[in-house]
Parts: structure tokens; sequence; C-alpha cells
């Protein structure tokens, strides 16, 4: 079922921001500033703002609920900063609308909710996150390994095709952070920083009161497993996280395309977290 999309723009004037995409759509562009994170009530987080938040990971915003069924109505925004754009683009088909959103409000705010920009940092990067239930492991060492394994796992069961054969790696830091090594011969030799942090109590979201995370398998193969199995990066994300434990989720940042564009998302065990506001 089609949807009308949306992009979100860092650092661009808003008339750039118009002009650009105007290219894609057939409607007049319209904008409206997006609040940052840290001045919305927690209360009107999206589940995968609070996921995302509890990776360490910021740089992503929400679009207010009550913006649903009113983009069309706003006004150019001038200045700079995020912006959402109507740009009249189609969101994924395989995407469901985030809970608690009917199709209409969906289709009426749109799915594309994307970060844009050539800087590298882990809000611009996919993310495989896991809270390893500290019952199931003794140690950081053996928690790190088991996440691997569960999505190594994961990949097999998902895809008939050929799998990426390079291989990823567990770390403390996500993928773009700058700290994810500890020195210039480390990265040379891909050798990240690993987690080694003791058990804590786990994030609301989870399960288990108390689990080792988050940990973060890191050079993650989904591109490569997608194109060698036709399928989109954000299809396979999905499809494997059907096959994950509720404890490891993916993030990915969304991807602008002149159709059919990807709207950032969060997936676990089949559902797609989208970044829309309560």
């Amino acid at each position: 079922m089609g949807k009308k999309s949306t992009t979100v723009r860092i650092g661009l004037l808003g008339a750039t921001v118009a002009l650009l995409v105007g290219c894609f759509g057939t409607q007049g562009a319209r904008t409206v500033q997006l609040p940052e994170t840290k001045d919305v009530p927690r209360e009107k987080w999206s589940d995968a703002m609070h996921v995302l938040t509890a990776m360490g990971i910021s740089g992503q915003r929400d679009v207010p609920i009550e913006l649903v069924g009113a983009v069309d109505g706003a006004s150019p925004a001038g200045g700079s900063g995020t912006v959402l754009g109507d740009a009249g683009l189609n969101a994924v088909s395989f995407a469901s609308p985030p809970s608690g959103l009917s199709g209409g409000a969906a289709a009426g705010i749109g799915l594309g909710l994307m970060l844009l920009g050539g800087s590298s940092d882990p809000a611009r990067a996919t993310q495989i996150v896991a809270w390893v239930p500290y019952d199931q492991v003794s140690s950081p060492e053996d928690a790190s390994a088991l996440a691997l394994q569960k999505v190594e796992e994961a990949r097999r069961k998902s895809f008939s095709g050929a799998l990426s054969k390079l291989g990823m790696q567990t770390g403390r830091y996500p993928d773009g952070h700058s700290r994810a090594y500890a020195s210039p011969a480390d990265i040379y030799a891909e050798r990240p920083i690993p987690f080694g942090d003791a058990a804590a109590v786990s994030p609301s979201f989870l399960q288990s009161p108390v689990s080792y995370g988050p940990i973060f398998i890191r050079h993650n193969q989904f591109t490569l497993d997608a194109y060698k199995n036709d399928m989109t990066a954000s299809e396979a994300m999905l499809v494997a996280s059907r096959h994950l434990p509720e404890w490891i989720y993916i993030y990915h940042p969304g991807q602008r395309l002149r159709k059919n564009s990807i709207p950032a998302a969060i997936f676990n065990q089949g559902r797609a977290l989208y970044f829309v506001g309560k």
C-alpha cells in the first residue's frame, strides 16, 4: 500500500531544501521545523527514539504526532536546521504504520524519515545492538560472543541465497563513532575496543531486568546480503529481525531515493518502529 514519504535534512537553508524537494514532487514543497529531542518530553518520544537513545546514539528526530495531516498546510521554513519536507515520495511497501498510528494518519504524515548529510557518525550508519540477558552468559566477553552468534544464525535462517563472506565484529562503540578504536594501529588492524562493561539495569523496553549492553555488532553485512538475495537493505533487516531474540535491535537511518525512499526505522522481531512521536 503506497504511503506519502517525508525527508529529514540537516544543516541546509530552508530555501535550499524547498528547491531540492520540489524536484521530486508534483506539489509545492512545504517544510516545518522539527523539534530537537531534548526539547520534547520523553512521554512524547516514539518507541524508536527510546531505543535509539538507549543505544547512546543521538542525531535523529521524531516527527510530532501533532503534525499528522498538517504538513501540506505548513508554511515554508526559513533559516537553517532540521526541517521536514513534503517530497511526495513513496515509503517502502512492506513498512507497516507506527504502533498506535492508523494507516490514514501514517499516510498523512509520511514515513520517509531519514538523516541526510556527508558527515560520518553513528546516527547515519546502520547499527545492530544487543543487550544480552544477565542469566544467559557469565561475562562481557561471553555476551559479545553470544550476540554475534545470534546475528550470524539469523542471517543463515533469513536468506536462501548467498551471504556476504566478510566478517563482523563486536565492540563497545557503534559504527561511525570517533572513539571506536584505541589507536591508529587498531584502526589499521580493524580491532575495535571490545565491550567490557559489567551487567547493568536494562532499558525499560527489554524483558530481562539486568543485561550486558549495549553491545554493537560492527561492520554488519545486511547490505551485501540484501544485494545477493535481491532485496533492499531494509527488507533484509526486517526479515532477519524475525529470527533474532527480543534483546537485539537493528537501526537503519533511511535512504532517500527518487522512488520508494527508505524510512528511518528500528527493527525488532519482525516489527518496524518509526520515528513518529506519540
